[in-house]
């Protein structure tokens, strides 16, 4: 396998100025499957899945059509180590890896930061919901520290949504989706899908997606008078233009549109409160990338501008924006039997918010490089790295990685690696300008001027063996956390009109530690299984106690069953074990779901499924739980292609 890398990464890199990942085009010995499981995220450099120097996940497009999938959480649910929860209030999933919270979870598209945290602070899921799913070409999950690249957001892991690029043909797509929650009241929801894409001319490249979405809030039969799923209607937008401006080099502009309106009932201050969220997104980039003679380089500026109105019966309304611009740059060459790349990065954010920020404003900048050796020994590759922050607040942090892969045979590899990353605090987590209504309009939450940063130290080892009909994977990791922080809810530090203010603190030590497995096997033609499983143990060294929202185990077991050329059928498990949720210990509970989807023709196609079989909603015990799972619903979507 790791023979076949050089040819697959001279290939991608031709591959990049004529669309090859849109499947115009292939190079001579390089198959489809091949390029479908080539990961960038874990170095910057093109490397097979099975090879590549840190644990990663990859969803095919073809694997988001099956399940339905209406956003990104959804979409990497049954991802070996992930963990996706909706969060409790606002209906919204987020995403946890390998017991790290959704805070250090970094969200990209094309390797650009997506972040409206200090905007959209109410437990959201904005990042996750704006992507259209048709533009969507695969999802690359990196478990574990990327912060040597990344920098601090990237402290558990790197979600990095590659969008479909345009081909040398012209091609397109109209798709609609209807999922219908058969308990409880509403829930209903309607997608719509338009993509096309292809050349304009023999140097210019296009791809223009459009997503309609529009769902009705949702209640169970246990809890009437509240949502447990908010009234939500969307609209998405992507065009993308790439002009090749020589045989060496292209010029991409891309721009992301999304408008986003919701409107729910919760529970708070023992009563229902109505709150309602309108978001408008505009994200802008534009890219450059060179294949020259004794290297490649890529430079890009990008900016994103989030506006939101947010008002509640608990609290006054606002009107708040979030405007990150972020430049950055690399190169990458080869020197003997090294793989270099250097790299650098400036961002700067600023937020409006008159309503929470008593000075209404404030902002953050910070700038980075890095540099990345690969070398390989014979049968051993070896990646090193680290990177340099100079952030505004906190000054200098170095961030050190290094990773080795070691090829047994062509089929067995072992992998180890070391990372230590840091986390700045948020905007607003550092500001005590800062004070938001907060715990469900029990308390304010104020920042905290006398954070420290987070910083980790990760260490990970495992055994991984591939052939053409079964893989086995078994990786245990361990991450030691410092100044970890975290709502202190215990103690006031004010009091505003008899109402406790709470602020940030930095826990001492903190312990993630576990075991993931992965498996795949093809039991006959035509019938395979996959599964994971991961074993988290995650407490606060200081108290002892079991860090929140982690179970101890997650299982998923899928059964895929291609019943003829154009039908096939799936069956999937998944398990959410025991957990600590609002110092409650929680038991564990099981989800099920199917699914089918048949090729009626080259243009028309069918599929369709039952989620939640066994209807398991938690709202009997939500106060425990602190959520709600979305109750048994069937889906259809319906593709036509050109």
């Amino acid at each position: 396998m790791s023979k076949l890398l050089p040819k697959l990464s001279k290939s991608l890199l031709a591959c990049a100025f004529v669309g090859c990942f849109s499947g115009a085009v292939v190079a001579e010995g390089v198959s489809d499957d091949d390029i479908e499981h080539i990961v960038v995220t874990a170095s910057l450099t093109e490397h097979n899945e099975f090879t590549a120097p840190a644990s990663v996940s990859i969803i095919t497009a073809e694997e988001l059509a099956k399940i339905g999938a209406t956003n990104i959480g959804e979409a990497i649910r049954s991802t070996t180590g992930i963990n996706f929860q909706p969060t409790t209030g606002y209906g919204r999933g987020q995403i946890s890896i390998r017991g790290m919270d959704s805070s250090y979870t970094l969200v990209l598209i094309n390797g650009r930061r997506v972040n409206s945290h200090d905007a959209l602070i109410r437990g959201n899921n904005f990042d996750l919901s704006t992507i259209p799913m048709t533009a969507v070409q695969r999802i690359e999950v990196v478990r574990g520290p990327m912060s040597s690249l990344y920098g601090a957001d990237a402290l558990g892991g790197v979600v990095n949504v590659i969008l479909k690029k345009p081909g040398a043909e012209t091609t397109g797509e109209i798709s609609y989706l209807r999922e219908q929650i058969t308990t409880g009241e509403g829930g209903d929801l309607n997608r719509g899908n338009a993509y096309l894409s292809g050349k304009l001319s023999e140097t210019v490249g296009a791809t223009v997606i459009v997503e309609a979405l529009s769902q009705d809030d949702w209640q169970t039969d246990d809890m009437p008078e509240v949502d447990a799923i908010e009234e939500r209607d969307a609209l998405n937008a992507l065009a993308t233009l790439s002009w090749q401006l020589s045989h060496q080099q292209m010029l991409t502009f891309e721009a992301i549109y999304s408008e986003d309106e919701r409107t729910a009932h919760w529970a708070a201050r023992g009563s229902v409160v109505e709150t309602n969220q309108d978001t408008d997104r505009l994200n802008l980039s534009v890219t450059h990338e060179g294949s020259w003679d004794a290297f490649d380089t890529q430079l890009r500026a990008y900016r994103e501008e989030v506006d939101l109105t947010d008002s509640s019966d608990l609290y006054d309304t606002g009107d708040i924006t979030q405007t990150n611009l972020t430049l950055d740059g690399w190169v990458a060459t080869d020197l003997a039997e090294h793989s270099i790349v250097v790299g650098a990065e400036y961002r700067d954010s600023e937020l409006d918010n008159p309503r929470d920020l008593i000075n209404g404003d404030i902002s953050q900048d910070q700038y980075a490089v890095f540099i990345q050796d690969e070398v390989e020994y014979g049968d051993l590759s070896l990646t090193l790295g680290g990177r340099y922050d100079d952030h505004e607040v906190f000054g200098g942090e170095f961030s050190p990685r290094a990773y080795a892969v070691y090829s047994l045979t062509h089929e067995w590899v072992v992998k180890a690696g070391v990372g230590e990353g840091f986390k700045a605090p948020g905007m607003l987590e550092l500001s005590e300008d800062y004070q938001l209504i907060s715990c469900g309009g029990r308390c304010w939450l104020r920042g905290n001027a006398d954070l420290d940063a987070e910083s980790s130290t990760t260490y990970e080892f495992g055994v991984a063996y591939q052939s053409s009909v079964a893989a086995f994977n078994i990786t245990a990791f361990h991450n030691d956390i410092e100044d970890k922080i975290e709502r202190d809810q215990t103690t006031a530090v004010d009091m505003i009109d008899g109402v406790p203010v709470i602020t940030y603190q930095n826990i001492d030590d903190a312990t993630v530690k576990g075991v993931e497995l992965s498996a795949w096997y093809q039991l006959i033609d035509n019938l395979d299984i996959d599964a994971n499983a991961t074993y988290t143990d995650a407490e606060d060294d200081e108290t002892g106690d079991t860090l929140e929202s982690t179970p101890e185990h997650n299982v998923n077991i899928t059964l895929n069953w291609q019943v003829s050329d154009p039908l096939y059928t799936f069956v999937r498990y998944t398990y959410i074990g025991e957990q600590v949720i609002a110092a409650n210990n929680v038991s564990g509970y099981s989800l099920w779901n199917a699914g089918a989807g048949y090729t009626i023709n080259e243009t028309f196609e069918v599929r369709g499924g039952i989620n939640n079989i066994g209807d398991k909603e938690l709202d009997e015990d939500v106060v425990e739980y602190g959520y709600v799972e979305k109750g048994r619903s069937v889906f259809v979507n319906v593709a036509a292609r050109f």
